[in-house]
């Protein structure tokens, strides 16, 4: 899929539709500068109107439609995304790179099963292509079909001998069928393959992690960081390693580039949130609990650490409201004493319900 939105506007202006008149052409130029301009200032919805607008006039073009696709999934609107990918597929059923789009939305829309048929679609055209065999392995795993994704991933290596990306999957697999020692083998060799892929540093971290062994976590990760300063699963790593040794101040920093990076990482929220009220910034703590809420719904004490955020905040109500589920789920998972704890609070603050 593309990898910026403002390099796919520079390709959609060079290559419009050969059956529009001149007046129609300019008229879809004039609107794609517009958009790249919007796009530039991240007013994502205002350059979809305004590529929807170009749409209408050259209905043949499918990398409009392509570039709608990628400007929805910036905003996570990911069943419109799939939608408009169809539509470019439909005008170019050979492009790999709309129907990679297309598989991407419906994976972070969780339409699992429709995604898998992508890249198995991907597959009918190039059985070759790497990064869909990795897709298809990356949902087995989620699934945790182990054996599907081992086969999956013992095809890779026949395909792509020496491909750092398969030697990375294969470690994942058994770090989480906690088999240690086959994970940092696999992962050892796509080191030798690419020493530079920070993210194979971060995965032997995190073994050494589990392994409770810091120095060689930190060493890695500090290793990881090096080749790749944006890679925001190692800045959560550091972070909690720091946070674990004491040094709370760099725990921060580095969560908080964690999160930046990836405001979807919801395990460094949920450890920055805590850091984040110790330091009085009441509305970041919202916005980090809010995070771990929506992905943990049925965890009570997300809904109480956003209760504490909430009331700092001034959202009195709100902030009572929360820390009354969180009591209900408390004692709905028998956990009589953080009930009490969450209803002895809201008597501590003097709110009569």
């Amino acid at each position: 899929m593309p990898q910026t939105a403002a390099a796919e506007v520079i390709w959609l202006a060079q290559n419009g539709s050969s059956n529009l008149s001149e007046a129609q052409q300019e008229q879809v130029d004039d609107l794609l500068i517009e958009g790249q301009e919007r796009v530039k200032a991240r007013d994502y919805a205002g350059a979809i109107a305004i590529y929807e607008q170009a749409a209408a006039i050259d209905r043949q073009n499918p990398r409009l439609f392509s570039g709608i696709g990628y400007l929805h999934i910036q905003q996570s609107n990911y069943g419109e995304a799939a939608t408009a990918y169809r539509r470019a597929i439909a005008l170019d059923n050979r492009n790999l790179a709309f129907r990679y789009g297309l598989a991407h939305s419906l994976y972070r829309n969780d339409q699992l099963d429709e995604a898998v048929q992508v890249y198995r679609d991907i597959l009918d055209i190039n059985p070759r292509e790497t990064d869909a065999h990795l897709g298809i392995g990356g949902i087995q795993l989620q699934r945790q079909d182990y054996e599907g994704a081992l086969a999956t991933y013992r095809t890779l290596t026949r395909i792509a001998p020496g491909n750092a990306k398969v030697y990375e999957a294969l470690g994942t697999l058994y770090i989480q069928q906690e088999n240690y020692d086959q994970a940092l083998s696999y992962l050892r060799q796509g080191l030798q393959a690419n020493p530079n892929q920070g993210s194979l540093y971060a995965s032997i971290a995190n073994i050494y992690l589990i392994q409770d062994n810091p120095e060689a976590a930190k060493e890695n990760l500090e290793r990881a960081l090096a080749a790749e300063p944006g890679n925001a699963q190692a800045q959560h790593q550091m972070g909690y390693l720091l946070y674990q040794a004491g040094d709370r101040d760099e725990a921060y920093h580095y969560l908080m580039r964690a999160v930046r990076l990836n405001p979807d990482l919801v395990t460094a929220h949920a450890l920055l949130g805590g850091m984040l009220l110790e330091r009085e910034r009441y509305l970041q703590a919202v916005i980090s609990y809010r995070t771990v809420v929506n992905a943990r719904p049925s965890d009570p004490a997300a809904y109480y650490n956003l209760g504490l955020a909430l009331w700092g905040q001034g959202f009195q109500g709100q902030a009572v409201t929360n820390i009354e589920t969180a009591a209900y789920l408390y004692e709905r998972q028998g956990d009589d004493a953080g009930a009490e704890r969450a209803r002895g609070l809201i008597n501590f603050w003097g709110v009569e319900r």
